[in-house]
């Protein structure tokens, strides 16, 4: 009877243990999958970020070329003017 128990008991527990390792197994591959889904948001994020930056660095020196056009195009007028005033005097 002693060994009718404890084989019904391993084989009980060797289901459970199967059952387990199938359960961990699964929750094992969601979390593989969960961490891809992350890493793969993170990638997107980050590509956004470079192309914020990209823009922001490209209108820094659209700003820059204006602003120095503009100077030199009131340095221009400003010494036509002087010049001009020269020449009425």
């Amino acid at each position: 009877m002693k060994t009718v128990t404890k084989k019904i008991l391993r084989a009980v527990a060797l289901g459970a243990v199967a059952a387990a390792r199938t359960a961990g197994n699964r929750a094992a591959r969601r979390m593989v999958a969960a961490a891809d889904a992350a890493l793969v948001e993170a990638g997107r994020a980050a590509a956004q970020r470079q192309r914020t930056r990209a823009m922001k660095t490209a209108l820094k020196v659209a700003g820059k070329a204006a602003m120095i056009a503009g100077t030199a195009a009131a340095t221009v007028a400003a010494v036509r003017a002087m010049h001009a005033r020269k020449v009425a005097t």
